[in-house]
């Protein structure tokens, strides 16, 4: 295997896992998050949050890095139909880390200053808000990972389309044994 396909099916890989994740949370704790009680989705939301935020910045350097890195491997092609799909993608990947920049973690960041026994009166629409982004997200993610597939499906076959040849030596077949 190259270094491009070893960083399209790393990055296939990460983006998968991301996708996934974040397609278990639109089917399972989205919804269950929009049945809890003040108090109760408050204390989920303060306790989930830090166990993400600990290591979702170093997943997002490392995705966007590879898939960056694959970009510029396969830029000479940059007409191709696996270019476009790997160069949306990673515009998947980034609006997606824009969205959460820009609308969870703020948001986050007022959930985080809310006292359990004393929601805030906007409680409701905050949490339908979050929610919003976290299935828009999802789409995201689910969209990138899709590109990502299609384009494996496109990768040039350049060192795969060579048959493997096994020469052996005529001497060796000779020497007795």
């Amino acid at each position: 295997m190259n270094v491009s396909g070893f960083l399209r099916y790393t990055s296939l890989m990460l983006v998968g896992l991301m996708a996934g994740s974040s397609f278990a949370f639109v089917l399972g704790m989205g919804p269950a998050m929009e049945k809890l009680s003040a108090a109760a989705y408050i204390e989920l939301h303060q306790n989930l949050d830090p166990a993400f935020t600990a290591w979702n910045p170093f997943l997002y350097f490392l995705v966007t890095l590879i898939i960056a890195a694959n970009l510029y491997l396969i830029r000479h092609d940059w007409k191709c139909l696996e270019f476009l799909l790997v160069l949306f993608a990673l515009i998947c990947v980034l609006d997606e880390l824009l969205m959460t920049w820009t609308g969870n973690l703020p948001l986050n960041r007022a959930v985080h200053s809310w006292q359990m026994l004393a929601p805030p009166s906007d409680w409701v629409e905050v949490r339908s808000q979050w929610l919003r982004f976290m299935y828009i997200r999802c789409a995201l993610l689910v969209s990138g990972f899709g590109l990502l597939l299609a384009s494996s499906f496109f990768m040039k076959r350049s060192l795969s389309s060579q048959p493997s040849v096994f020469v052996v030596s005529s001497e060796w077949q000779k020497s007795p044994l």
